[in-house]
């Protein structure tokens, strides 16, 4: 018997269609009474791009064997009993039969529209993926960050690929006593160390609403990491991890975690809202570090955030996302992976994120750490950069600041054009963030106009939005030869704000000498009246080298990364005219 014969025959008793051709508006040959295919719509069928073929040899198939259950046949094709049940009609998951034809998810790319209550890692394993790979093909950066209507690429694993890790995953399946199979990623000697500090730090503690920040002491302290992680949510922790060299194993087929009690001590465990939850940490998330009594951050207990183990993943609120573990062949830390601005090699000495200082603005020290790890900047720079183009109040940077001539807002003061403009350019920061906000389209198109508009008033966007565009207007400068690839990060601050306040074409005309580009009344505008005439007698009356005269002068006094150094002592800080051509 064929295989298209025997599931033909055999729809009655596994609970598949009897009829699979009905919903392709076909006749089958027996209704004619032809007892041959010949050229019937059937043989059309087979014969067409978009046939029956995948129930030939060799095709995307699976004969069910003696002993087999419909979630071991899953695992072994990196899909979900649940997407197997769907996808060939089977009412009770339960009652399959030996020599049953179940047909697996085809491994073609599509797409997934989201629906309420979804999440990403449920849509990854009733497809057949991961988040991982859900994430990089989308943008995603926050995986609890999804919102419904949002249209997700999928793309399933290659069949060999697949089989290799059902493999994995149905021997884990097979051996339940052993939490995590040979080979899977196990937390290094650093990992370890920071889950006993952050143990001894967080002994004896209630939670103060830290959680965050303890872990990422404890990392850092510990040698895990070599600087502060970026972020506020720390439900949003796994990128940042990821890119300094931690593995989720939750993504790892022979991981077989369970609950969060299945982690091994010293793996970072982050946790995302569950459906419904309206708290405080819905919004921010929670995360912890596993060690030998339980679990600490900014307090310490032998539960998990979760709950007990009997709830699974989810409990109490919230849901297992990441469990992070970092193998100490993965240490030391390698530097993120981020554009690269002119001149961004790895911060070091006083350009290193311990030697940060921020005065008055400490508040906003992890917005500008992660600015600097996802745009390649030293942090100095970064904060020269902010601090030039922020708003103040006794030195103070505003968040929710608006200028009463312009439509300028927020910390960084973007107008309402530019930062739409920012939000909409595929790729930027800001068009990263928005979309997870679900304040931009997968189209990049705007979703949300007022809610967009509005997050200029979140400090950690605006900061975020005002270093990538600074690093993409240096990147253009360098583009046209105007920027030397070997700046310094004190040098890529001046050029920076020479592109943000006489936009691109006017910081080339600015950087060549070239000051045609000024409207009639810049210099009035810009230059205050008691200094016009200096600047215009020591450029002999010529109005655009006075302009240049002055704004170099302002850019000087402005802009210097030394300001945020704890030690600046031994740093060159170019002045602009020699940037000039």
């Amino acid at each position: 018997m064929t295989q298209l014969a025997s599931l033909l025959s055999s729809g009655s008793r596994n609970g598949l269609t009897p009829d699979p051709l009905a919903g392709a508006g076909l006749p089958i040959d027996g209704e004619r009474g032809t007892g041959a295919v010949g050229g019937s719509a059937l043989n059309r069928l087979l014969s067409s791009p978009d046939s029956l073929a995948h129930l030939g040899p060799g095709a995307n198939v699976h004969e069910v064997r003696k002993g087999e259950t419909l979630s071991e046949i899953a695992a072994a094709n990196g899909t979900s009993w649940q997407r197997l049940a769907e996808i060939n009609g089977i009412a009770n998951p339960a009652l399959i039969q030996v020599g049953q034809q179940i047909r697996l998810p085809n491994a073609a790319p599509a797409t997934y529209t989201v629906k309420p209550g979804d999440t990403l890692r449920g849509i990854a394993a009733a497809h057949g993926t991961t988040v991982a790979d859900i994430a990089a093909r989308n943008g995603i950066l926050h995986p609890d960050r999804i919102h419904p209507g949002q249209r997700l690429t999928l793309g399933a694993a290659h069949p060999a690929q697949r089989s290799q890790r059902g493999q994995l995953q149905a021997a884990t399946l097979a051996n339940p006593s052993s939490t995590q199979s040979r080979g899977t990623a196990q937390p290094g000697a650093a990992s370890i160390k920071a889950a006993d500090l952050a143990e001894q730090r967080a002994a004896g503690h209630v939670s103060i609403g830290r959680c965050y920040a303890w872990v990422k002491t404890a990392l850092q302290q510990s040698g895990a990491v070599r600087d502060y992680l970026p972020g506020v949510a720390a439900k949003g922790a796994g990128p940042a991890l990821a890119q300094r060299g931690f593995v989720n194993l939750l993504d790892q087929p022979g991981a077989n975690i369970r609950s969060p009690y299945d982690a091994p001590k010293g793996a970072v465990l982050v946790y995302g809202a569950a459906p419904g939850a309206t708290d405080r940490n819905a919004k921010y998330g929670h995360i912890e570090i596993r060690t030998d009594h339980g679990f600490a951050s900014d307090y310490a207990s032998a539960n998990a955030r979760t709950g007990g183990a009997a709830n699974g993943l989810t409990g109490r609120g919230r849901t297992l996302i990441g469990v992070y573990v970092k193998p100490d062949a993965q240490a030391p830390a390698a530097a993120p992976a981020a554009p690269q601005a002119a001149g961004a090699d790895a911060p070091q000495g006083a350009y290193a994120p311990e030697d940060l200082s921020l005065g008055a603005n400490e508040q906003y020290r992890g917005a500008i750490l992660e600015a600097s790890n996802r745009t390649g900047m030293a942090p100095q720079t970064v904060a020269a950069i902010i601090d030039a183009e922020a708003a103040k109040s006794q030195g103070v940077w505003q968040a929710n600041s608006k200028a009463g001539t312009s439509s300028a807002t927020g910390l960084t003061q973007f107008l309402t054009g530019t930062w739409i403009g920012e939000a909409t350019r595929p790729g930027s920061l800001l068009n990263q963030e928005a979309k997870a906000l679900g304040l931009v389209g997968s189209d990049n198109r705007v979703a949300d106009r007022a809610g967009l508009l509005a997050a200029r008033n979140d400090p950690r966007l605006s900061i975020l939005a005002g270093a990538d565009y600074a690093r993409h207007n240096v990147a253009a400068l360098r583009d046209s030869g105007h920027v030397p690839a070997d700046a310094s990060p004190a040098a890529i601050a001046k050029y920076a704000y020479i592109a943000h306040h006489e936009g691109l074409g006017g910081a080339r005309g600015l950087i060549d000498g070239e000051m045609g580009y000024l409207r009639d009344g810049t210099f009035e505008a810009n230059v205050p009246s008691k200094q016009r005439g200096a600047y215009l007698d020591a450029a002999g009356g010529n109005e655009g080298a006075a302009y240049r005269g002055w704004i170099s002068d302002y850019i000087d006094r402005n802009i210097d990364v030394t300001r945020f150094m704890g030690n600046g002592q031994n740093v060159e800080v170019p002045a602009v005219r020699s940037l000039y051509r």
